[in-house]
């Protein structure tokens, strides 16, 4: 992972702010001298993701994933290492060599995210060029102000076959690379290409870091389809992806709210009226990832319904959102008898007045009626319950009763938040007649069978901790410069039994006058990073570092001293084996004398067992 050099590394994380990187996906609060957030790397309820601006490395001890920037940027954003070196260079203002920008390991991304640009920045100048005149009439008919159409990057594809092919190979793009990015097709017969997009209004799709990575064009008459987007890339996957998101962002946070639209209209016009938490779902299903990136950022949502259609859509979404999965499905309840805090996102339902949607009903009742609208919503899963109840075909009778219980019963266990499952279960009881506790266990019996126990659990949990006093030994090492002059010649890796540690270790070796944290790239896997970033955000104090470190000095010298007793047998083993006639077999054994003399003074010296951290025990310790 070390390709480049540990002080350009160095100087690339000291200019970048990681709470800022971090927070651009996660939605972070201050808890003490770190930063907590719900982890985007798996589904919790309670924060367990960590963020320690000193030492600029994350941890989550939910599932054990740590790191630092560089680690950070190639989860989130799916990068091989040189292309998050070279992200994070342009963040803090860091030139690399030339050679560098062409290491291997590039996935064509940063290829693709250049032509998008090019792509964009042309279609926006033919906009509002001359050329432009019938989309941006077409905006004025819409009453999308000019401003807005820019802050999103909006843009005109011209008329015919080639006009931005032939623009981007001027450029030096190849037809290679605009096929790659979904700007143009191979001709049906013969050679070339020509453009996907001809003669649409286009909207940019852009990503939470604000780079353009697909378009999703629309026709102004009766052109088939209506709405063309680009197709799936390696940096654009469209159920990853909200429209919208990397201008909503701070304002979700803000508001701890987000607005959910259907229509890229409908999302330009919200934020024309001050929504600026308003995004839209890309004209496909809502997704789990699409709750993921809404979830880490806000405690509501709020979709956009027509009354008429209102319980049959909500039932849909609804059934959209619920499918369970091993994170959702627990009501946990604390012992004074209330719901302690899931962290589940409540999805609200506005109505808006039959034959509306937000662009029609803002362009004619303005700001204060949204506002209204938004203020009246209600749970999305009282809907979706509603619609549950109802009899499909108007049926009464015991039966319809006892499968309208059935199916209240099977939304309720898909229920992630306990509060709100019991105050839908109580509405639900009142409608269908019976006890509301009936329907709660009947909830609870489903939430085991949903789990669906013939499948193997996925794992989610962080790794098992290395043993107890071996953590203590390297969180020494990387908080006390002097254990590592003391101890580091002293250790042998064969002393660590955990895999991690041993690496760690070995990097430690390396570099011993590193600062710890800079020792995330001289690490081999993601497991040693992230068992080094939990070490760093632990800050395990030591009382008496330096009674620490002379019982740890003590304790390797036993162990050093044992190998070589382990040594010295095996050779007067071996020239017993032989006869007897060994040259040395008498220096052998005085040493081995002298060293289970040592090896018993060492042993009479107290064992190291520091005091444990905030976390509590981290590990088993073992015995030699």
């Amino acid at each position: 992972m070390a390709s480049y050099s540990p002080a350009l590394l160095d100087e690339i994380r000291a200019g970048v702010d990681i709470v800022d990187l971090v927070g651009r996906s996660v939605n972070l609060r201050k808890a003490g001298a770190s930063w907590k957030g719900l982890c985007p790397f798996h589904t919790e309820k309670t924060p367990s993701f960590m963020v320690n601006p000193r030492r600029g490395i994350f941890h989550c001890f939910g599932c054990g994933v740590g790191g630092d920037a560089f680690g950070f940027l190639m989860r989130q954003d799916r990068l091989s290492f040189p292309e998050a070196v070279r992200a994070l260079a342009k963040t803090a203002g860091v030139s690399l060599p030339e050679e560098r920008t062409r290491e291997a390991g590039d996935s064509g991304r940063e290829e693709l995210f250049a032509v998008m640009a090019l792509a964009a920045r042309f279609y926006a100048q033919a906009l509002w060029g001359p050329g432009g005149e019938r989309a941006r009439g077409y905006l004025a008919e819409r009453g999308i102000d000019p401003d807005v159409a820019r802050r999103f990057g909006l843009g005109w594809a011209p008329e015919g076959w080639d006009a931005l092919t032939t623009a981007l190979k001027g450029a030096g793009v190849t037809e290679t690379a605009l096929v790659g990015a979904g700007l143009a097709a191979p001709r049906p017969s013969g050679s070339g290409v020509y453009d996907r997009f001809r003669g649409r209004l286009l909207f940019s799709i852009r990503d939470l870091q604000g780079r353009v990575v697909a378009l999703g064009g629309r026709a102004f008459g009766d052109e088939q389809p209506k709405y063309l987007n680009s197709p799936e890339t390696s940096i654009y996957t469209k159920g990853n992806l909200l429209y919208g998101a990397d201008l909503a962002r701070e304002p979700i946070r803000e508001r701890n709210r987000a607005l959910l639209v259907e229509g890229y209209v409908d999302c330009l016009m919200a934020h024309q009226h001050g929504f600026t938490e308003t995004v839209a779902a890309l004209g496909t299903a809502f997704t789990a990832a699409q709750l993921g990136v809404l979830r880490r950022s806000c405690d509501e949502v709020v979709t956009f319904f027509d009354a008429d259609a209102a319980g049959q859509k909500a039932a849909e979404r609804a059934e959209e959102l619920l499918e369970p999965t091993g994170g959702t499905l627990s009501w946990a309840v604390n012992r004074s008898g209330t719901f302690e805090s899931s962290g589940a996102l409540r999805l609200k339902v506005a109505l808006l007045p039959p034959g509306h949607d937000p662009d029609t009903y803002l362009r004619s009742e303005g700001a204060a009626a949204f506002a209204e609208r938004i203020a009246a919503a209600r749970s999305l899963l009282s809907y979706a319950l509603e619609r549950a109840i109802a009899d499909p075909e108007g049926r009464t009778g015991q039966r319809a009763r006892t499968s309208a219980f059935a199916r209240a019963s099977l939304l309720l266990a898909k229920v992630a938040d306990g509060e709100e499952a019991a105050a839908l279960s109580r509405d639900a009881a009142a409608k269908l007649g019976v006890d509301p506790t009936q329907l709660w266990i009947e909830s609870r019996r489903l939430q085991s069978a949903l789990r669906r126990p013939g499948a193997p659990p996925r794992a989610t949990g962080a790794p098992p901790a290395p043993p107890i006093v071996e953590r203590d030994f390297v969180s020494l090492l990387l908080h006390h410069a002097g254990a590592r002059e003391v101890l580091l010649p002293l250790c042998d890796q064969a002393d660590l039994a955990d895999v991690s540690l041993r690496a760690i270790v070995k990097a430690l070796k390396g570099r011993p006058e590193a600062g710890a944290e800079t020792l995330m790239s001289d690490l081999p896997d993601d497991p040693a990073r992230s068992l080094l970033a939990a070490l760093l955000v632990e800050e395990r104090p030591f009382p008496d570092p330096g009674a620490s470190i002379r019982q740890f000095q003590s304790r390797l010298q036993r162990r050093a001293r044992l190998r070589r007793m382990r040594q010295v047998s095996r050779s007067i083993a071996e020239a017993q084996a032989a006869g007897g006639a060994h040259a040395s077999l008498e220096d052998d054994l005085r040493t081995l004398a002298r060293e289970s003399r040592e090896v018993y003074d060492l042993s009479r010296a107290p064992s190291p067992m520091p005091q444990p951290g905030p976390h509590g025990p981290q590990g088993v310790q073992t015995n030699e």
